[in-house]
């Protein structure tokens, strides 16, 4: 086996992280830049808010000025880890590929707890409306509906809209005539591994991080997703960072003589917070850019 290093390993580990991310590429990133302290603590995301263009009453009048306001949306940052000790006996009689053998279960690990971080926003959400349990093809074509009208009262963009789903779910949709599968699609962006297919404007993902029977339709920035890499220990011997659409990581490689063993460590700061504008002046209801709807024997919203 090759002399194992961190900066090695970073490069076979990179293109196993592409393939474990599904959510945390659909939605807005907050890079480490804009985020400092310690574990735990919590990023501040500020998100304009939509401003109204205002009528001059007579030629030379004077105007009004109006004020830009921001939302604030608080993500907290949980500290992600997973670390393997490599006894001389693994490394000597037992391990044939660290790639495949460790780095593969760590980054995997990694990059789920990173998704969970996402996936259970999501699923916390209120639902706004239910599937029905039988699961006819125009019962789900009319919440696909449901969903895409409410986006579009919302003025979210036409532009980055997904629909991630569950597996039931998306079961569901491959019965819709409207739904195109990214095989007949034609498409080639850097999401084709994630996406299934579209439907009404909305890039289908499918994930199982999402609670059974239920989906979320958003706009991009309709939730924040923040991640920071870890800085490098003082105390470690070889440290390395790498990173894969949007996610950033940290890898750790060093000796343990207490235990005769090699220490592996995979960690990333990850957290996420759906994203809510400032109530409507008129209606007092709060502005968002996602719909989330369950199949009615776990769902709490209308039927569709």
């Amino acid at each position: 086996m090759a002399l194992l290093t961190a900066k090695g390993i970073a490069s076979v580990e990179v293109a196993l992280l592409i393939r474990s991310l599904v959510l945390p590429r659909t939605v807005t990133t907050i890079g480490g830049g804009e985020y400092a302290g310690p574990n735990g603590d919590t990023i501040t995301v500020r998100v304009p808010q939509p401003g109204s263009a205002r009528t001059q009453s007579t030629r030379g009048a004077d105007i009004t000025y109006d004020d830009i306001t921001e939302v604030p949306v608080d993500v907290q940052l949980a500290h992600l880890y997973h670390g393997k000790l490599l006894s001389d006996e693994e490394r000597s009689l037992d391990l044939e590929s660290f790639a495949q053998q460790i780095a593969r279960v760590q980054i995997a690990a990694v990059a789920t707890g990173a998704e969970d971080e996402l996936a259970s926003v999501m699923n916390a959400l209120t639902s706004d409306a239910e599937f029905d349990e039988t699961g006819t093809a125009a019962n789900t074509r009319a919440g696909v509906l449901t969903a895409r009208e409410f986006l579009g009262r919302e003025n979210a963009p036409a532009g980055d809209r997904y629909l991630a789903a569950s597996p039931e779910i998306v079961s569901r949709l491959l019965s819709v005539p409207d739904f195109v599968k990214v095989n007949e699609s034609g498409a080639t962006s850097a999401l084709r591994q994630a996406i299934v297919g579209q439907i009404f404007g909305m890039q289908v993902v499918e994930s199982s991080a999402l609670s059974a029977g239920s989906a979320v339709a958003y706009h991009s920035s309709g939730f924040a997703f923040a991640n920071r890499v870890p800085v490098a220990p003082d105390g470690a011997a070889e440290s390395a960072n790498f990173s894969q659409d949007g996610l950033g990581v940290r890898h750790i490689f060093q000796y343990v003589p207490d235990k005769l063993s090699d220490a592996s460590v995979v960690s990333t700061f990850a957290g996420a917070s759906a994203v809510v504008d400032e109530p409507d002046s008129g209606s007092g209801t709060q502005a968002r850019r996602y719909f989330k709807f369950d199949t009615s024997e776990s769902g709490s919203g209308s039927g569709i």
